[in-house]
């Protein structure tokens, strides 16, 4: 009986410490910044900016999609001619660097380093939920999806790294 007690007690003290770590990771997730205006942060956003210009006709045209991870990636590149193909593929990997590095950025300036991932797919569904019908992301098993449709409330802005997502928006 003792040792029912005794099991019982720690039951209750592991679920009571549980249920205080997830109401205290809600409770900490609702309060971080995404629009952080840090130095760093800003010269990332406008780096972006400044490729989503050149990256934007080949969004449109289906060569490069948004991946579900919060990255972008090439598509049916093969079609291009390979002067073309590397500059798009050289384009891919500097915005990808961008985009880590905007992750860790707000992760960082937010307190919290260990949130990246969290940050990241944020941005990552936000971004996709905002592209245009017609442009491609690559969902979480990998296949490719044209997006067909979008949300009455969601509109794609014209400059979509000058207001950064943020989950309430």
């Amino acid at each position: 009986m003792r040792n029912f007690l005794a099991s019982r007690h720690w039951r209750q003290i592991l679920l009571a410490g549980l249920w205080l770590v997830s109401a205290s990771a809600t409770s900490a997730e609702a309060e971080a910044e995404f629009d952080v205006q840090s130095r760093s942060v800003m010269a990332i956003r406008k780096s972006l900016a400044e490729r989503y210009a050149i990256l934007k006709e080949h969004f449109q045209a289906g060569v490069i999609g948004f991946t579900h991870n919060g990255l972008i990636a090439t598509r049916e590149s093969g079609r291009l001619a390979p002067d073309i193909r590397l500059r798009i593929e050289l384009l891919v990997v500097e915005d990808n660097k961008d985009r880590g590095t905007l992750y860790r950025e707000i992760a960082r300036a937010n307190g919290r380093p260990d949130w990246e991932s969290q940050f990241q797919h944020v941005f990552a569904e936000r971004w996709i939920s905002r592209a245009p019908v017609g442009w491609y992301y690559r969902d979480s098993g990998g296949q490719w999806v044209k997006k067909l449709a979008r949300a009455a409330n969601d509109e794609a802005p014209e400059k979509p790294f000058s207001d950064l997502p943020s989950p309430g928006n």
